[in-house]
């Protein structure tokens, strides 16, 4: 009888989590039967929870893994602590604990820890070079969502942000920090950095663990004393329109971000190294401190996750993030900003990952310096370099307080890039022309914002 009851036990909890009350009706037997048959079965059953919250479900393996893994933050200092416990569970869920023994079910990978999975070039590169290893399907797409968390358990020592999962993870991060390469000298990167990039690039090292379809590496600068881990992008080497347009970009980006601090925005320090006709946009990480250290940080992408909202668009995100009380009104205005200046220099790439927020007081955030902020209208496809016409898009009545410094600010960036000689001549033109364009959206009648 006691098997019979186990197998339909077993049967319940194969789809998802359920309570003592939902096992108790679904079996037709009393709480001390219950009670007696899950302690018969103590070695297969998660108990969750305590008291009247108590519910149950069975383990899930992630692949050769056992079901339970702990997951460590990295302090600002280097050093792991025990964050808390995710439990894979059947039916696709999963039960988070923290170390104070406060305990959630979720559905999916918990949105704080989304953004340890890859994407972009980074991703496909990890996918490359780890299949043999970690036995993964060849192609990223293939991959399910168990794939991705048992790789970041396994590799995943060098993810954005402070968080590792895994034991694995966890010991390749200490080998890491063991074994950290000397600091590269500021004079000597013209002659460093196209020998990473080309390490980068035939899969001799690993490409910056973050995402965005830029090929990117990391490393470690000892800037006259100063030591600090930075993300560098890099255009091709070769001499093609392509190549040239990439180089075009990154030099765009970083005076792009000079202009976002002309407007008294925080973003991410940025510089130009030229080596040849390769140039490489070097950025300061934000996420690190000093040699080890590391810092929270969440994209806007999981942070959506958490309210269970899709993912639109910056404006609308402001405003929803701002009615939750997750950031103050002062960052909800610097979002929107940012993507009223990123509508008028041509910045179609304003998706939930170039944006990301940093833990604060009382379950809030706080919006990161910027990045990843640049004319992308006018990237290469597919090796070629397609004629489009810049339009500014209309005015959104909630944002047009925000519109006449967003315009300014866009004028000045076009303004600097169509006189940077850094920039091949061709599309300085293209940024001068633009610069006539907002020059004309400043005259003429504009919308008078209501008074509040």
């Amino acid at each position: 009888m006691r098997s019979k009851q186990q197998q339909q036990l077993r049967q319940l909890l194969t789809s998802r989590v359920r309570s003592s009350r939902e096992l108790m009706q679904g079996l037709d037997i009393s709480q001390p039967t219950l009670s007696r048959l899950i302690s018969g079965m103590s070695y297969e059953i998660v108990v969750m929870g305590k008291g009247r919250a108590t519910c149950y479900g069975l383990p899930r393996k992630i692949h050769n893994k056992e079901s339970r893994l702990p997951v460590y933050s990295i302090d600002p200092r280097g050093d792991a602590h025990l964050y808390g416990h995710l439990t894979a569970l059947q039916g696709g869920q999963y039960w988070w604990e923290d170390t104070k023994e406060i305990g959630e079910i979720f559905n999916q990978i918990p949105w704080f820890l989304q953004d340890l999975k890859m994407s972009g070039y980074s991703a496909r590169s990890f996918a490359y070079r780890q299949i043999e290893s970690l036995h993964l399907p060849r192609k990223l797409a293939d991959w399910s969502e168990e794939d991705t968390l048992f790789a970041s358990s396994c590799r995943g020592e060098d993810r954005v942000g402070n968080l590792i999962v895994g034991e694995e993870s966890l010991a390749r991060y200490f080998s890491l920090a063991r074994e950290l390469p000397v600091a590269i000298k500021v004079d000597t990167r013209p002659w460093i950095y196209p020998q990473l990039a080309q390490k980068t690039l035939a899969g001799e090292i690993d490409p910056a663990q973050t995402g965005g379809e830029q090929p990117k590496f990391s490393t470690y600068i000892d800037d006259q004393g100063t030591l600090c881990h930075m993300l560098v992008k890099f255009s091709p080497a070769t001499d093609s329109n392509e190549a040239r347009r990439y180089a075009d970009l990154l030099i765009c980006e970083h005076l792009a971000l000079e202009a976002i601090r002309m407007a008294g925005h925080s973003t991410a320090r940025s510089r130009i190294i030229i080596a040849g006709k390769q140039v490489f946009l070097c950025l300061k990480r934000f996420d690190r401190r000093g040699e080890l250290g590391r810092l929270p940080l969440l994209s806007l992408r999981s942070v959506h996750s958490r309210i269970q909202v899709p993912c639109d668009n910056w404006i609308d995100a402001a405003i929803r993030l701002k009615n939750h009380d997750l950031i103050s009104n002062k960052d909800a205005h610097k979002l929107c900003w940012l993507s009223l200046f990123s509508d008028l220099i041509g910045n179609t790439n304003q998706h939930f990952g170039n944006i990301s927020l940093i833990p604060h007081q009382q379950n809030s955030y706080i919006i990161s310096p910027f990045y990843g902020i640049r004319p992308t209208l006018y990237e290469p496809i597919a090796g070629e370099i397609p004629l489009r016409l810049f339009t500014p898009p209309p005015i959104r009545n909630e944002v047009s307080m925000e519109r006449p410094n967003a315009l300014k600010i866009a004028t000045f960036f076009w303004k600097s890039a169509a006189v940077d000689e850094r920039i091949s001549p061709e599309f300085r033109q293209i940024c001068y022309e633009n610069c006539e364009i907002l020059k004309l959206q400043s005259q003429g009648p504009r919308l008078i914002p209501q008074q509040r």
